[in-house]
């Protein structure tokens, strides 16, 4: 059984995914998150073996964050399944206009920048995508006049995954918000005729 660890985990782990995310994996080293969270470099690397570790720790958290967000918004979204969508979309688009640096999404990013380098990163953003899709699927499905198959229901919610996802990379080529809610109406105003009573 291992000692106790002497530290905040969740403190650590949000300055770490700040600094990671801001800056990248091959730019933050340990110390780096030492610095910024007081905790010394021994202890960090006790605990995550080492910045590979302590990077896989901060984004596998960070990407059940992201899943939750998508839970929370569209399971509290009143209304029809397009209302859930447009709901979802300008969620994502708030959270872009959260962080005016542009830096996107740590998940996306870092499937793109280190995925051949550091394949954890692949399962677990293809994992965390399926719960995405799965999310939006339960959320479609809740009412009883909602007609759509399966492989129907399973097929929009993956692209409505992938439309919130462009928001994201769309935001951080800097395309400025009304872009964004241009490019999310032109989505969801597309969605089934059925879906505005669903």
């Amino acid at each position: 059984m291992g000692r106790p660890r002497q530290f905040d985990e969740s403190e650590l782990l949000d300055a770490a995914t700040e600094l990671f995310w801001a800056r990248g994996f091959d730019n933050t080293s340990v110390q780096d998150v030492s610095r910024a969270t007081g905790v010394g470099n021994g202890s960090i690397y006790s605990a995550y073996a080492s910045k590979r570790g302590l990077f896989l720790a901060a984004f596998d958290r960070y990407c059940e964050q992201r899943a939750l967000f998508v839970r929370d918004v569209v399971s509290r979204a009143p209304g029809s399944a397009r209302d859930a969508v447009r709901a979802l979309f300008e969620a994502v688009i708030a959270d872009c206009a959260a962080h005016p640096d542009h830096r996107g999404c740590l998940m996306i990013n870092s499937v793109a920048e280190l995925a051949t380098r550091i394949p954890e990163i692949r399962t677990i953003g293809a994992r965390t995508t399926a719960a995405m899709e799965q999310i939006v699927a339960e959320r479609l499905c809740r009412t009883g006049h909602f007609t759509e198959d399966a492989a129907a229901v399973s097929a929009h919610s993956a692209n409505i995954v992938v439309v919130a996802q462009g928001l994201i990379q769309l935001s951080r080529l800097g395309l400025p918000a009304q872009r964004l809610h241009e490019v999310a109406a032109v989505s969801w105003q597309s969605l089934p005729a059925s879906w505005a009573d669903a």
